[in-house]
């Protein structure tokens, strides 16, 4: 009968889980449009600075570099407080106030007249929106201790298919009825996305087991278990994540055809997020079987050698190669890390929203590090992306986690 009761709640992917928490599905769904929702419209954003009256491209560049960074900084600063509100009277809560906030965020996008009116607009989203340490936590709640890789793999690639169809939609929105439709559309989808939250996904408000000690963040962040990972990710993904923008620039460097250069991005782009979908699904379900630092010194040093050989790629379709398997690679950090979390504190709700927030922070900070290192040469961050993933790599072959002692009784 144990064996058989282990089995059942492994399958954590039913629609109803014992004792009456609910399924993992909404958290699947609503994650995943949250991230198509912001993907419609986030890659105009250039496009709607030059509706405002900016011509210059450089000047577009700098502005739409300013407006992403400002979102992203207040996004990473503020994570671990909303998560602290969150642990303390309920996650739900928090999910439903970032999917209205990234609504009201990108409408003040779609309503601004003059750039100033741009960086408002970018406080605002960057201040209310943020959902994704919120998702974890619900899903830390809900799914076995065994599963926690799994369920971060899954989330992960639900939230990459939003990411590959976000553009897509948002390319034919743009091209019938203006780029400015775009971001009114993806506030629709982001209410959307918090009706479903509310109707769908449980409330978590005033359960003991979020209270307890060994659930808060504050417990989390005291363990040295829980610093080394929020390090190892920290080295890890902001390395990969932060060559993203650079992507097209090192295309237009070897294509002179416009409209060659837009399929090459989209294609490179689409074979990446696709790589990372892949990884998210393979490791989450590998992650019981195969110790997740072993996968992370594996994947993490693919990841470094295919960056690193990027700046002598002899033709395009090599470089696209390259940029896949990095893609690949590195779309096994994320819950490769949550999966070894799950191992050193199986019920640590807490720490999987700090880890959840300092992977927001690599989206801040990677691609700030990287663009300011192309600066000097733009073949010198793609060097730097792959010392810091192989000293990553090392890192995880290197550092011993102990699993948490068992009561005795």
């Amino acid at each position: 009968m144990g064996c058989v009761a282990c089995t059942a709640r492994s399958r954590w992917y039913a629609w109803s889980v014992p004792g009456g928490r609910g399924g993992l599905w909404p958290l699947l769904l609503g994650f995943g449009l949250g991230s198509f929702a912001w993907n419609v419209c986030a890659p105009f954003l250039p496009l709607r600075i030059q509706e405002l009256g900016v011509a210059d491209l450089g000047q577009v560049a700098r502005q739409a570099g300013f407006l992403v960074g400002v979102s992203g900084m207040l996004n990473a600063t503020l994570a671990p407080a909303w998560s602290w509100v969150g642990g303390r009277y309920g996650y739900r809560q928090q999910v439903l106030r970032a999917h209205l906030g990234t609504a009201l965020g990108w409408s003040l996008y779609g309503l601004a007249r003059t750039p100033l009116q741009l960086g408002g607009a970018a406080v605002a989203l960057g201040g209310l929106s943020g959902n994704y340490p919120h998702y974890v936590a619900l899903v830390a709640a809900r799914a076995g201790p065994g599963a926690m890789g799994r369920a971060v793999g899954d989330l992960q690639a639900a939230s990459q298919v939003g990411n590959t169809l976000g553009p897509l939609v948002g390319g034919l929105i743009a091209s019938q009825a203006g780029v400015q439709m775009t971001f009114f559309f993806t506030a629709g989808i982001s209410l959307v996305a918090a009706a479903l939250a509310a109707a769908l996904v449980p409330a978590d408000t005033g359960r003991a087991g979020q209270r307890s000690e060994g659930e808060s963040m504050g417990a989390a962040w005291r363990r040295p278990e829980q610093r080394w990972l929020m390090a190892l990710l920290m080295l890890g993904d902001t390395a990969i994540i932060g060559l993203r923008p650079l992507v097209p620039v090192v295309l237009s460097a070897r294509i002179q055809d416009p409209s060659t250069l837009a399929a090459a991005t989209g294609v490179t782009t689409t074979l990446a997020t696709a790589g990372t979908i892949v990884a998210a699904v393979v490791v989450g379900r590998i992650s019981r079987g195969v110790a997740p630092g072993r996968v992370l010194a594996m994947t993490l040093a693919v990841a470094a050698v295919c960056v690193a050989l990027v700046p002598f790629a002899p033709s395009v379709p090599v470089l696209i190669a390259l940029w896949a398997l990095a893609g690949l690679a590195g779309g096994a950090t994320t819950p490769a890390v949550f999966a070894w979390l799950s191992q050193v504190a199986p019920r640590g709700a807490g720490g999987y929203a700090l880890l959840a927030s300092t992977s927001m922070a690599t989206y801040a900070l990677g691609p700030i590090v990287m663009g300011q290192a192309s600066a000097t040469s733009l073949d010198l961050p793609f060097y730097l992306s792959a010392g810091a993933a192989l000293a990553a790599a090392v890192l995880a072959l290197g550092i011993r986690l102990r699993p948490p002692r068992l009561p005795q009784r």
